[in-house]
């Protein structure tokens, strides 16, 4: 066939058509996006591979007209069901943005439509960003102000080069299928290497190529927040697809929103509530970390890594699902506090801390709020379990008794304006440990005490006064914060050595 001569009747006939190619959510397993993919589909010869034709079209510069068909079935396709709440990643080639004002064609097409401009996610090459520099920069800015998503494509397929995430603003980055599909130790490396990246650069991944469940899974666990490939499903014709996304789970924008927020977390950080860590250089550093939703007082665990699930065996529990219904059993003990805590995440919007001990096995819990979707919470989650060999093992372990009756026990040092937590179960730690003590009393009072209670409070704590005091101790009762509600507590700072204190709150 000679493309060329009958490719504008192949457009005007609408045998140039979209397939579509379902993108899932790795954590939940739900359809958030699909890619729109370009096929001919003749009436004599069926269907032609998009390899027979692209590199035609593009050489005798008609490709935008291909790209611009595309976007129009799947702006129909969204037209047409607008209660499915579809979007789609659609490709552009380095020529498109040479021959015509791409900008001004696409958005007319949206608006003959009525499609928002966050429904078509534009997927372009690296190679596109080779040649003018300045001219793209300019486009590509266009389309963000307007509102579109930029991601860039096939990245590790050849032309991948960092300067590029240097000097562009991307949305998303897509895994060239080459490196998943290989999937020996090197790839994985790479792949992990390029994840950890993302998250550092504050972009979005998407794998392509997925077809195993081992794949899948490792992909899962490092972080890579959407997959595409034939593992869930091939490209797919219009009424395939919609037959196809009609038994599936699809993202509303809230939900994309929520868990795109989650997406920002770094699975592979050694600090990963922080984020923040930058010597990720093997696997294994990894910490461990859980994503709990939170909604109704009910605990339902996302996504849980190995090292999560080494911490919480320690603490009796062989699977997440054997942990996941005992802390939703309101008979289990630790269910309160665990509760407690995580209604302070959501409140604080900082990281809590929480030590305990379960089966004999002390640990420190931290959690941090991650997104949020009307009264879905998600939040981070981190264990650090301490080792029976070790000798704060025992110090904790036969203080516990003592410690179930506080919700905080800090030492102070009024001179030396210094706090340093010793034990927490309401999650006080950036309270009181991380900020001076006169800015952590001023804090406390303004997040935690009930606004009566908050002037008698402030002068009770008034330094001055603690250092110059000749009595063993003073206590007083104070309407303080427990979880979303106030409850009278006693607050009692006793004498110490060298000019220290040791500050309680007691739950009565």
């Amino acid at each position: 066939m000679d493309f060329v001569k009958e490719f504008d009747n192949a457009v005007k006939n609408g045998h140039i058509v979209a397939y579509f190619q379902p993108l899932t959510r790795a954590i939940t397993g739900s359809v958030c996006s699909a890619e729109a993919l370009a096929r001919w589909i003749d009436p004599d010869l069926g269907i032609i591979p998009p390899s027979e034709f692209i590199s035609i079209l593009e050489e005798k510069r008609l490709i935008y007209k291909l790209d611009l068909a595309i976007i129009e079935d799947a702006c129909k396709l969204y037209n047409e069901n607008r209660n499915m709440n579809l979007n789609f990643s659609v490709n552009l080639s380095r020529i498109d943005f040479e021959e015509v004002d791409m900008f001004s064609l696409i958005e007319n097409i949206l608006k003959k439509y009525n499609v928002p401009s966050n429904v078509i996610h534009l997927e372009i090459t690296e190679s596109t960003m080779i040649y003018n520099t300045q001219k793209t920069k300019t486009i590509f800015e266009q389309f963000h102000n307007a509102g579109f998503e930029l991601w860039i494509d096939d990245f590790g397929s050849g032309f991948s080069s960092l300067q590029v995430l240097r000097d562009y603003e991307f949305d998303v980055l897509k895994i060239d299928m080459s490196i998943v599909q290989k999937f020996d130790i090197n790839s994985k490396k790479i792949l992990y290497s390029i994840i950890n990246m993302t998250k550092k650069l504050g972009i979005h991944s998407v794998a392509e190529g997925v077809e195993t469940d081992e794949q899948y899974q490792f992909l899962k666990n490092i972080g890579c927040e959407i997959m595409q490939g034939y593992y869930f499903s091939k490209p797919m014709s219009k009424n395939d697809f919609l037959n196809f996304v009609r038994y599936k789970e699809i993202e509303s924008k809230s939900e994309s929103n929520y868990w795109n927020m989650a997406g920002g977390i770094n699975f592979l950080s050694a600090d990963p509530l922080k984020s923040l860590s930058v010597n990720d250089d093997v696997i294994s550093d990894a910490s461990p970390l859980a994503l709990i939703e939170y909604t109704n007082a009910k605990i339902k665990y996302f996504f849980v890594n190995e090292q999560y699930k080494k911490e919480i065996k320690k603490i009796g529990f062989e699977t997440v699902l054997e942990l996941e219904k005992a802390v939703n059993d309101k008979k289990y003990e630790y269910r309160e506090s665990l509760v407690r805590q995580l209604n302070n995440s959501i409140i604080h919007n900082d990281i809590q801390r929480v030590d305990n001990i379960i089966n004999n096995t002390v640990f420190s819990h931290f959690t941090k709020l991650i997104a949020n979707n009307d009264d879905k919470y998600l939040i981070a989650s981190s264990i650090n379990s301490i080792s029976t060999k070790r000798t704060d093992f025992l110090v904790l372990k036969y203080s516990q008794s003592l410690y179930k009756t506080y919700d905080c026990v800090t030492e102070i040092t009024p001179k030396d304006d210094s706090a340093v937590q010793i034990y927490s179960t309401a999650g006080f730690a950036k309270i009181y440990g991380t900020t001076s003590l006169k800015q952590g009393i001023i804090d406390f009072a303004s997040n935690e005490v009930e606004e009566k209670d908050r002037e008698r409070y402030l002068s009770f704590f008034d330094l001055e006064r603690i250092i110059n005091m000749e009595e063993d101790y003073i206590q007083d009762k104070f309407s303080i914060r427990s979880g979303n509600i106030y409850k009278i507590k006693n607050v009692r700072i006793s004498k110490l050595d060298d000019g220290k204190f040791l500050y309680t709150i007691q739950s009565i």
